[in-house]
Formats: C-alpha cells, structure tokens, sequence
C-alpha cells in the first residue's frame, strides 16, 4: 500500500452503491450463520496486508501489520471454543492490482505464480472450511500520482479506473474459488498525503486535494466490493479522513483531526506511509467488525 486518497465521488457513485447494497446485499456475518467460528485467515494485499513497518533507526519489518493482529485475535476466539485455526498471509508490499492478477510482486514472496491465483489454490483446497479472507489492494495503482507535494489528477484518475477493473476479475476469481463457508471482507484506504499539511501552503492545498480524490478511490472500492456482494471495512473512516474539523492539538499546535490521525497512527512524520502498531491494530478492529 502506498497511498489513500478523497471524499466521496458525488451522488452518482453514492446513489449506485446503495442500489448495488440494496439489490445484492452483503453475506453475512461469519457468526450470525457459524458460532464455531473461521478455521482458517487468509490474508491478501499489498504491504499493509504484509503488515510493513519502516524501523526508527532504519531499515524495516514484515509481518507487524493488522493481519497478525487479527490471526492472534481469531485463534483466541477459536481456542476458547476448543476449535483449530491457521493462518495464511499472502500479502505482498508493492502489489498492485495488476501484479497480483498476473505475478510480479516486486517484493520478495513464497509463491511461484501469481498472489491470486495461490489464494484460489487455498480456497479450492479448503473449500468446505470455515474460512475469512480479507482483502486490501488498489493503492499502489495511483501511489505514483503524488509527488513533491503534487497531485497528478488526470494519473490519479487513470489509477482508480485500473482499481475498477482489476478488483472486478479479483474478486469475479476469488468468490469462484471461495466455498459455501468462506466469507471474504474487502478494506478501503487512509489518506497519508494529508500529512502534507503539515509542510505549508502548499502542502495544505495537496491534503485539501488528496481527500476528494481518496473518497473517489473508495467509492470505487465499496461499489465494486457491494456488485459481488462483499462487505467493506471503512478504514477511513475509522482514521477520520474527511475530518478537518474538529482541530486537535499535536507537537504543540492545532491541526485537523485527519492529519493527527495520520501522524499519529501511520509513520508518515518520517515519510513512511505505511501504519505504525497503532494504526494496524485500528485497521484489524474495523475488520473484526465485519466477522
């Protein structure tokens, strides 16, 4: 994952996406249909789903994101029950919906084909399994539409229309794959250009621009998510994205709620975009919430 971005997208993509909830729904709750809980945690996505931390010091870590954060929190539900659990982690930093489709993560992985098409093997070998996949995926499509405090608006638009169209063969492949027990939960994005605001008039009018343009990310995400009947994590809004008011005090001044939240639970104060301990285990919650 790299970037976030805007509000939503205007009364056309709103209006669709609760036509598309209302006429196809969202399955439900892994619990309101199986107490004993998820067998297995298959987790899918970029590096937030690989859960990539850059270090104080320099350097960085894998495997300290939300999807830990989650597995421990499911295997404590299914010890409770007397139940088994594994968990599967998938994510690649540096996916984009493409490379996950055909391969070519540049980071290094496990799996000799694509991120996808290993997930489809899971979900047809564990077909009858209690299973919960959780997807994030569609930030590296436009985390090169920012640069120098700049948005590329015309690249940004060109990105959200490659999430569009890949998330659609995604999740179109994944919910062929998936059994009558796995249930898949998508995530939309945080906003780690709003720290721009932080860096003077410049960089406050890129955080003002970053947020109508992240919301129309995340409306094409929760449209997509909603066709296939998929629930959506509201990740930004659980780190208040469209929150410039109330103003809240950090490092000795006020600034919009949205751009403490970013300073407070990504590392974006030393230029990392990707969400500290804190941010992660907010990410894992709003997921949780959609078990």
């Amino acid at each position: 994952m790299r970037a976030s971005l805007f509000r939503p997208a205007g009364t056309v993509l709103s209006t669709a996406l609760f036509t598309a909830v209302a006429l196809f729904g969202t399955s439900a709750p892994a619990s309101a249909t199986d107490t004993a809980g998820p067998r297995y945690y298959l987790a899918l996505g970029d590096s937030l789903a690989a859960g990539y931390q850059t270090l104080p010091g320099g350097g960085h870590v894998t495997g300290r994101g939300y999807a830990q954060d989650i597995a421990r929190t499911l295997a404590a539900r299914a010890s409770a029950g007397g139940g088994s659990f594994g968990f599967v982690g998938l994510g690649c930093p540096g996916e984009t919906t493409g490379s996950m489709i055909d391969g070519g993560c540049p980071y290094p992985h496990s799996y000799a084909d694509s991120q996808l098409a290993e997930a489809e093997t899971f979900l047809r070998t564990h077909h009858d399994a209690r299973t919960v996949v959780t997807l994030d995926i569609g930030a590296n499509d436009v985390d090169r539409c920012m640069t120098a405090g700049n948005i590329d608006v015309a690249c940004t638009v060109a990105g959200i229309g490659k999430v569009r169209s890949g998330l659609d063969t995604i999740l179109d492949r994944l919910k062929a794959a998936a059994g009558p027990r796995t249930r898949i939960v998508g995530m939309n994005l945080y906003d780690p250009y709003l720290a721009a605001w932080m860096t003077g008039s410049q960089g406050r009018s890129a955080a003002a621009l970053s947020v109508p343009l992240g919301d129309a990310l995340n409306a094409t995400i929760g449209l997509t998510d909603a066709l296939h009947g998929i629930p959506t994590a509201d990740v930004a809004a659980a780190f208040r994205t469209n929150s410039f008011l109330p103003l809240t005090p950090l490092g000795g001044q006020q600034v919009p709620l949205n751009v403490a939240r970013i300073l407070q639970w990504t590392n974006m104060a030393r230029g990392d975009i990707h969400a500290n301990d804190t941010g992660y285990q907010v990410i894992a919650d709003t997921f949780l919430k959609k078990f």
